[in-house]
């Protein structure tokens, strides 16, 4: 089993998500996913830390910045997980069929 953790660090305080999978793609996979629902799902006013761990390792720590007008960018954050996942997992590579 590959184990992974999402740790989010707001200023409301620490929260961690954790999962496992059989293989590291899938890990990768789940840890993704619960990423980019929290980084959708947070609070208006909030500017989370997300710190990704993969099989014990630490992976990456992504900041939520601001936009220029002060509000939290969301979208560079999600913008920077999108080029995690493109490392790590793959997802918009296509498959050699040979």
């Amino acid at each position: 089993m590959i184990s992974w953790t999402l740790t989010i660090a707001a200023e409301g305080g620490t929260t961690a998500q954790t999962g496992a999978a059989l293989d590291l793609r899938t890990a990768a996979t789940e840890l993704i996913d619960a990423t980019r629902a929290s980084i959708i799902e947070s609070a208006a006013a909030h500017r989370p830390v997300y710190t990704l761990t993969l099989d014990g390792d630490w992976l990456t720590s992504i900041v939520t910045g601001d936009t220029p007008t002060g509000a939290p960018d969301r979208d560079l954050a999600l913008d920077r997980l999108a080029d995690i996942e493109n490392e790590l997992v793959g997802r918009d590579r296509v498959t050699d069929p040979n």
